[in-house]
């Protein structure tokens, strides 16, 4: 939930600590810097500001996007978590709807408005 200017500040300034050594010129100073959460899920907070503000904030807006490389990850590890065969069932349908949720496949077709109904078993 930061705004891309904390980011892009970050960056200027790890440029500017690095700036004597070759690799001053690489986005962040040729530091690696590790990003974590959902982009679907996690959006800046701009008092007042419309959709547009909101989606100019976040991170992908920024020059930063083109060098930043996205690693998704593969295994639900809660799933290995369930004491028993049907809490993992459970739980892997909670993931699934969770899923279809953030690429906006519930309540398909819509206008970027949508109700959705939670299932009793949630």
């Amino acid at each position: 939930m930061t705004h891309k200017h904390a980011f892009e500040a970050l960056e200027k300034t790890l440029k500017y600590v690095m700036s004597t050594y070759i690799n001053s010129n690489d986005v962040f100073g040729g530091k690696v810097v590790v990003f974590g959460g959902d982009f679907r899920q996690i959006l800046s907070v701009v008092p007042r500001g419309s959709h547009f503000d909101i989606f100019h904030s976040t991170i992908n807006s920024s020059y930063i996007r083109s060098s930043v490389q996205v690693l998704n990850l593969t295994k639900n590890m809660w799933l290995y978590c369930g004491p028993s065969e049907q809490d993992k069932r459970e739980i892997a349908d909670f993931s699934d709807w969770l899923l279809k949720i953030g690429e906006g496949k519930v309540s398909e077709p819509n206008n970027g408005f949508a109700g959705i109904d939670i299932p009793p078993i949630f």
